[in-house]
């Protein structure tokens, strides 16, 4: 594969609604797009991975926090274009709900942050703020979790 950035076809990925018993798990990006902010965990389906493999492997690398999927939530397009037009990022995501069984969190790299938030109480400076309507759009499914775990 080309790469990521600026590539030759969409690349499929994955992200997680993670819920434990203080809530929803989010981390800080560290790299484009969103680079600094925080978002849910996921990543690129590798090849011969499924995408429930690539959820939970993902999670577990950026957070340290071990998890089983649910169910599928929804499929968003994430494309992003640089100041000249060009595609820079293209990625087909598929998003799941999962249930955290474990709850320690270990960022993935040195400086990262790992963190609990209930889903009426987001952080502010979120990667975009379609992970707050995807947050909000399972919010009783995350609170039955919250409080049924």
């Amino acid at each position: 594969m080309r790469g990521r950035r600026y590539p030759t076809h969409p690349v499929p990925g994955v992200g997680a609604i993670v819920v434990g018993s203080q809530g929803v798990l989010l981390a800080r990006r560290d790299k484009d797009p969103g680079q600094g902010l925080w978002s849910i965990p996921g990543g690129g389906v590798e090849l011969g991975e499924t995408q429930e493999t690539t959820v939970t492997r993902e999670v577990r690398e950026e957070t340290g926090v071990n998890c089983e999927v649910i169910e599928f939530v929804n499929t968003v397009d994430l494309i992003t274009q640089d100041s000249a037009g060009n595609v820079e990022f293209h990625f087909i995501l598929n998003h799941y709900l999962a249930r955290a069984l474990t709850e320690n969190t270990r960022p993935e790299y040195k400086d990262g942050e790992v963190g609990w938030f209930h889903p009426d109480d987001l952080p502010s400076d979120i990667a975009d703020q379609r992970i707050v309507e995807l947050v909000l759009s399972v919010r009783d499914k995350i609170l039955h979790l919250m409080t049924n775990d």
